[in-house]
């Protein structure tokens, strides 16, 4: 399976980043942070890198990303607009070595579309729409309780939902649950490993 996944992911053209080795050697970083309501909409349109998006009980959007080289620094674009209730955050940076953390408050509804790379979405109770074009992306849902609908789908690669008990690999794996919660789970994959978790607390022992 991981032949036939890396095999998937070479086509690409912006591959999965950040390596743990390079994590190490990272030399610059910048941030930015602004007022938010709890209960917004908040859009993202996020370029190849690795993230890590988190709520918080504060209503703030708190960035900060990192890379490389120095030099690289004044090539990413990173942003936050705020028009009330939405938000749309948007990024664009170096093809490699690019980590970007976002913090978000708690509860909001989250739309989040990814060019390529690894990304993590933690402690957010809301309605999630997620859409990468290749890389490895863990949701760490909560209680399944707290569910109406979800759908998870991996054009090729591989589909654990550990959360609502499947797992399947290969080409064009789906799941699709029901549920009585107030929320909806649309997660969706081309080419790499998608995971769906019931913990809010981000403890990857449980992939």
């Amino acid at each position: 399976m991981r032949m036939f996944l890396a095999a998937a992911l070479a086509g690409t053209a912006l591959a999965t980043v950040g390596a743990a080795q390079a994590r190490q050697d990272f030399t610059a970083t910048d941030s930015l942070d602004q007022a938010f309501v709890a209960n917004g909409r908040i859009r993202m349109d996020l370029s190849a890198g690795e993230y890590r998006i988190t709520g918080s009980s504060d209503n703030r959007i708190r960035m900060a990303w990192t890379v490389r080289h120095p030099e690289q620094l004044s090539r990413v674009r990173a942003r936050a607009d705020v028009r009330g209730s939405d938000a749309t955050i948007t990024t664009d940076g170096p093809h490699d070595d690019f980590h970007v953390t976002i913090g978000i408050p708690m509860r909001a509804d989250l739309h989040v579309r990814l060019t390529a790379g690894e990304l993590t979405i933690e402690h957010v109770r809301g309605n999630k729409d997620i859409s990468s074009h290749a890389g490895e992306v863990d949701i760490y849902a909560g209680s399944p309780a707290d569910y109406r609908r979800v759908e998870a789908s991996v054009w090729a690669g591989e589909l654990h939902v550990g959360a609502f008990g499947r797992d399947t690999e290969g080409l064009f794996r789906s799941f699709n649950w029901t549920g009585q919660g107030p929320y909806t789970l649309n997660a969706h994959l081309k080419a790499g490993e998608l995971r769906l978790h019931a913990s809010w607390d981000g403890d990857r022992a449980e992939r």
